[in-house]
This record gives structure tokens, sequence and C-alpha cells, in this order.
């Protein structure tokens, strides 16, 4: 469940606030009915990210390892690039394979604070997973 909340917060400031999605989240519905909602309201990238973190079994919050949270990661950072202008920084660095901490740091610079707390949080769990 750890990931699905965390697919859900980086996603908190970017939602309009009298969307059926965020209705859904504040209700506290199921990932499947929130993956609908944003679906139907056209926010795909918060749909895929749903939708894998259950297929990876994220809602029981027994992901099998950090390869597979790291895929999904892979996955979100590829659809955020796909919206963001060649000449940015973040995007230039998304492209070199940089660091996770360098494109947050550019993310958060740039105001893309979804992202940059998608890349915080995920920081924070790989340093954990290497505790």
């Amino acid at each position: 469940m750890e990931l699905i909340k965390q697919i859900l917060a980086s996603f908190e400031g970017t939602l309009p606030k009298d969307s059926k999605t965020a209705a859904a989240i504040a209700r506290g519905a199921s990932p499947e009915e929130i993956s609908a909602c944003a679906t139907e309201e056209g926010l795909h990238a918060l749909a895929g990210a749903l939708f894998e973190a259950c297929e990876e079994g994220a809602e029981d919050g027994h992901l099998d390892n950090s390869e597979r949270v790291a895929g999904v990661l892979a996955e979100r950072i590829k659809e955020f690039r796909q919206g963001l202008p060649p000449a940015c920084e973040t995007a230039r660095l998304i492209d070199a394979g940089a660091s996770l901490e360098a494109i947050s740091a550019a993310a958060e610079k740039e105001g893309l604070n979804a992202l940059a707390t998608m890349l915080f949080e995920a920081e924070q769990e790989q340093g954990r997973d290497s505790a």
C-alpha cells in the first residue's frame, strides 16, 4: 500500500480539486476505482501508475523486490519526460541518465513538484532498501 500512497502523493498537487479522481482519493476509494476515475478524466499517467502498482502486488504492500519498484519508477519518469520541453534541465538530466537526486533537484528548482516529490520518495525508499 505504501507505493500506492506514494503515487497518489506525487499527483496530489496536479489534480483538479473538483474532479472525480480527487473525490475518490479523498474518500479512500480502492486503487482500482481511483484508476478508473483517472482514466475517465484523461489522467492517464496516474491511471497507468496505479494500474502497474496494482499489477505488481503493491496494493497488499508486498512488492517482490526493489527491481519492480525501480521499473515502475522508470516508467513514471519516462511519462513525465514526454511532457517536458527538451530545453529544460530536468529533461536533459533524464535523457543523460543522471541520478535520481540530480533529477529531483532540477525538478524542484523548475517547479515540477509532482516529479520532485516522487523522486524524493524513491530516493528515501532506496535508502531504506540498502540499509
